[in-house]
């Protein structure tokens, strides 16, 4: 199999070179290939491709942005930091259809209606990009991804004319809204997301921002027109669509994974719990202790953590994350300290966390509902210190 594999990346190569600089023919053909979500979140919010098919040139292949090698050095930590070197990578057409086949997932191709030297022209840009030292780029989810480089990319294709025309949509919808639809039944990953992505979500993008998305590409490339009717005419066009046909190559056969018990429920019961341990310690007047431990330390972790892709990541999405108001580095001080914490320190900190939990609605950043129980019983806790210090003689 290992073999097979080699043999077919050195066939790879040499039909991908051994054509670089010749024409295509008149038949040549060039699609996106839109693929639908999968149940891993890395899959969740699908995928997109152009796919070159030229049988007269025995060429029927697949060029796939946002692709990685596991086996880089310091993989996680890159990836984390937003570090990580994304590639261009090329496969058969078969091949990249078989997979999504065994995932379940359906696949959509969109023919463009591109002249000849057009067809030329984004066919030479793949190559170029395919180069071993342009085939690598800095990665970001949102703002340069598989969806956005092919938008680029066909943007780019064009000669003397223009498809893709930017305006915000009266709607005001954020990247944060536009995901929230793939997570229905993820809800333990878009708490996380949540939790780790800051405010420059929640502003309003426009209409060429929402096509990081696959399927807002695909949508949006269904009724797109492009631009100077003049030129086209005296290319030989007889339609000002980009897309000349649309066909479903794969359905959807894949099993929905199951939603589980949402976050929602687990948060509130933590809370109710704390809240009734906390009623116990004033009417028996002690301390469980390990309670405070166990909260603070793992909010101070959570606070790092938001601290660290906020600071320490290139990731764009990750600045200015409200949530570092709740779950705050002071709680590093508190769990060290515990009954011996300066009041100050408590009272600033009950602050930070009375702010986000009443008055969100004033805040530039959307907070996931799961996490409001959480900020409740994290100011109770600080609270019942602050109560026990008032106590002290």
């Amino acid at each position: 199999m290992l073999k097979n594999r080699f043999l077919f990346f050195i066939f790879l190569l040499f039909t991908i070179f051994s054509i670089h600089g010749q024409r295509l023919s008149e038949d040549a053909r060039i699609g996106v290939l839109t693929c639908g979500p999968g149940n891993e979140l890395y899959a969740a919010f699908g995928h997109t491709a152009i796919h070159v098919c030229d049988t007269n040139k025995l060429v029927d292949i697949v060029f796939n942005y946002g692709t990685f090698d596991f086996h880089t050095p310091n993989f996680y930590m890159k990836f984390s930091q937003g570090r990580l070197p994304y590639m261009l990578s090329v496969s058969s057409f078969n091949d990249f259809i078989r997979s999504y086949q065994y995932e379940g997932r359906w696949v959509v191709e969109q023919e463009l209606d591109l002249s000849y030297e057009e067809k030329e022209y984004i066919y030479d840009l793949l190559i170029t990009n395919f180069h071993p030292e342009n085939r690598y780029y800095a990665y970001d989810f949102f703002m340069d991804n598989c969806a956005t480089r092919v938008r680029d990319m066909v943007e780019a294709s064009l000669i003397e004319r223009t498809a893709f025309q930017e305006y915000f949509p009266e709607q005001n919808i954020s990247f944060r809204d536009l995901i929230y639809p793939y997570l229905e039944s993820m809800t333990w990953w878009r708490l996380g997301i949540d939790l780790a992505l800051g405010m420059r979500c929640d502003k309003p993008i426009s209409n060429l921002q929402y096509m990081f998305l696959p399927d807002e590409l695909m949508n949006q490339l269904d009724t797109i027109k492009t631009k100077n009717e003049s030129v086209m005419d005296n290319i030989g066009y007889h339609s000002d669509k980009l897309v000349a046909s649309k066909t479903l190559l794969l359905e959807e056969t894949r099993n929905l994974p199951s939603k589980g018990i949402p976050p929602i429920y687990v948060t509130v019961l933590l809370c109710l719990i704390v809240v009734i341990l906390t009623v116990i310690e004033h009417k028996k007047k002690i301390y469980f202790k390990y309670v405070d431990i166990f909260l603070f330390g793992l909010f101070a972790v959570l606070s790092l953590l938001i601290m660290y892709l906020w600071f320490c990541s290139d990731h764009h999405a990750t600045k200015f994350n409200f949530n570092l108001l709740w779950a705050n580095p002071l709680l590093i001080y508190i769990l060290i300290r515990l009954q011996k914490s300066h009041k100050v320190i408590l009272y600033i900190m009950l602050a930070c966390i009375i702010l986000p939990l009443f008055f969100f609605w004033g805040l530039p950043q959307y907070f996931n509902i799961a996490s409001f129980p959480l900020m409740l019983l994290l100011a109770i806790r600080i609270g019942s210190l602050i109560k026990q210090k008032r106590e002290l003689p």
